[in-house]
């Protein structure tokens, strides 16, 4: 009966993968061809890996404890808190700033402004009409500005959230990057060698 190897599931799957590559590539067949053990020997070289697996596991020991480290700190990562509601927060502030703001500071500009002008074409409204007028050219400058902070502010957030999503990005391309360095160093470094030797040891029995 095959032991059952002593890594997490996703790593026995990976193993299993290479194993099953390794046996139907042709160096392998070569060799069982060569001793004469075509027809039952990929099984028996199947479970002579499965037995003998933390011995062809060694074999690429610096690659999986690289790849072990980078998924581990991946992991830590997407345990964090994540401050959602707070960068919502945020976001909301200066869409405030860059949408609601202007567009009630521009509504009492044209209503100051159209007032004041109105006012100022009458005898006995010419000082009220003034503060009208230039209360409305200061309700514009707050428009204007408003729109400029707030717009620049969305885009800050806008750049900080690719930022992050870019950051997340490079951490899985790196844990791939390991998972594969792992994987072909347990194939090259362990298992061909190791079935090789075994099917060579079939045909001297």
């Amino acid at each position: 009966m095959d032991r059952p190897l002593r890594l997490p599931q996703q790593d026995r799957a990976d193993f299993e993968t290479e194993l099953g590559r390794a046996l139907a590539g042709p160096r392998v067949l070569a060799a069982l061809r060569a001793a004469g053990d075509e027809g039952r020997g990929v099984e028996r070289l199947r479970r002579c890996a499965r037995e003998n697996a933390e011995f062809v596991l060694a074999a690429a020991a610096p690659e999986y404890e690289r790849y072990v480290a980078v998924r581990a700190d991946q992991d830590a990562v997407a345990r964090l808190p994540v401050d959602e509601p707070g960068r919502e927060r945020v976001s909301g502030w200066w869409g405030v700033v860059g949408v609601i703001v202007p567009i009630i500071a521009g509504v009492a500009a044209a209503i100051f402004l159209l007032l004041g002008y109105v006012l100022g074409l009458a005898e006995d409204g010419d000082v009220l009409g003034h503060a009208l007028v230039g209360a409305g050219w200061v309700a514009a400058g707050v428009a204007a500005v408003s729109l400029l902070v707030g717009g620049l502010g969305l885009l800050g957030a806008a750049s900080r959230s690719r930022s992050a999503e870019a950051g997340g990005e490079v951490v899985v391309g790196e844990l791939g990057l390991a998972r594969d360095a792992w994987r072909s160093a347990l194939a090259e470094r362990g298992l061909v060698p190791f079935l090789l030797a075994q099917a060579g040891a079939g045909r001297r029995v």
